[in-house]
């Protein structure tokens, strides 16, 4: 029989990249199991005890976090949601359950020593995050500020930046937008889409006059839930926001380059600093060498590009929304 906190939601959460925002507040409440390995003294003399006895630690007590490193050396802090998972992530060790606001505060200290949290590793489905990211979660205001300089490779803007364009796809979506709401995406800009944003990762030959193309590592594959359409569907959850990184004009079409921004952390893609340029050059070169591809005729039906047929980030009039409405 399971014993310990219940952890239904905050693991079913977990499974839809869409949930994002109700994933954080779920986190916020939540009591998870933190691996330890106990000071060797710590529970000297417990045999001894009686039912009922008031067991008193001896001093010096205490324990270590027992954490994992990954294949960059990177120390990580394991956080399981039940012993359940502990055992299904593999990991034999003993465990305190410790309220989420607590951790953070605990985390406050050791922050230089881990890159980051690992909520269900070697599970099947878990979640990472940056350590610091997740202190300012549980930050107040009278708190010292974060450091977002992005020349610092240890700040917490660079740690973030760097998770937004990790193991992240490429998607196209192709519409044909008047000329004067495409020179509204000014190079820098941070866009928020109030509906959801379908894209596909299949990149052909435009039959549109312009090309959304979104880097994510976050949106939603429901492409195993098509009923022959092939379209290879991923979809952005309502709210979300962009930055723009790059507007191209190539062969009389135009590609407009968007960032999918980590939820609840936009601030810290402000600073254009976060543009990787690397990114793209890559993106420019995957739009050119798209004019000598075919088109892909399954993203490019009737049904397709009227699901593609507004804007991202304006209204039927071409206004950009207000990204705090």
């Amino acid at each position: 029989m399971e014993h310990g906190p219940d952890n239904t939601k905050l693991e079913k959460l977990m499974e839809d990249p869409q949930k994002q925002e109700e994933f954080i507040e779920e986190l916020r409440k939540s009591q998870l199991f933190l691996p330890v390995i106990f000071s060797e003294n710590m529970f000297e003399g417990i045999e001894d005890s009686k039912p009922g006895d008031v067991f008193t630690l001896k001093e010096p007590s205490g324990y270590d976090i027992n954490f994992l490193t990954d294949n960059n050396g990177n120390r990580a802090i394991p956080l399981f949601t039940s012993s359940e998972k502990m055992e299904e992530g593999g990991l034999k060790s003993s465990a305190m359950v410790i309220y989420v606001p607590d951790l953070a505060n605990m985390f406050k200290r050791l922050k230089n020593n881990y890159k980051y949290i690992a909520i269900n590793p070697m599970c099947e489905i878990g979640a990472d995050m940056p350590i610091v990211p997740f202190i300012k979660l549980f930050a107040t205001k009278d708190e010292e500020p974060i450091d977002i300089d992005l020349n610092n490779p240890e700040s917490v803007a660079t740690m973030v930046c760097k998770a937004a364009y990790e193991n992240t796809g490429l998607f196209v979506h192709d519409i044909n937008l008047p000329n004067e709401w495409a020179e509204k995406y000014e190079i820098g800009t941070i866009i928020k889409e109030k509906g959801f944003v379908d894209m596909t990762n299949k990149i052909g030959q435009m039959t549109t006059s312009h090309r959304y193309a979104i880097i994510s590592n976050h949106v939603a594959n429901f492409s195993q839930f098509e009923d022959g359409t092939n379209w290879n569907l991923h979809t952005a959850a309502p709210n979300s926001k962009f930055k723009v990184l790059d507007v191209y004009e190539f062969k009389g079409k135009t590609q407009i380059l968007l960032l999918h921004l980590i939820e609840n952390l936009e601030d810290f893609f402000v600073d254009n600093g976060s543009i990787d340029k690397g990114y793209v050059a890559l993106a420019r070169k995957i739009f050119e060498e798209s004019f000598e591809k075919e088109i892909i005729e399954e993203v490019n039906t009737k049904e397709w590009l009227k699901r593609c047929s507004f804007p991202i980030g304006m209204d039927d009039e071409g206004n950009l929304w207000n990204i705090d409405d």
